[in-house]
């Protein structure tokens, strides 16, 4: 069962991260993300469920720009 404070944070991450159309602040967001889903007080699912499907959009092309501008 996922920590609804870590969801919750998670989401206002995602969204503060597309909000400041940011690719490196995505980019730590999706690290973030993945060690909170990893280690248990988040889930992913639940996370991307809450999320619109522009808001998913917008946010994984952030993080693909960031990626490949290394």
């Amino acid at each position: 069962m996922s920590d609804p404070a870590t969801h919750s944070e998670c989401l206002g991450y995602i969204r503060t991260a597309i909000a400041a159309n940011c690719p490196q602040l995505a980019r730590d967001v999706a690290s973030v993300l993945t060690d909170c889903c990893q280690r248990g007080p988040a889930d992913r699912a639940a996370i991307w469920a809450d999320l619109s499907p522009d808001e998913r959009e917008e946010f994984w092309q952030l993080v693909a720009a960031s990626c490949s501008a290394d």
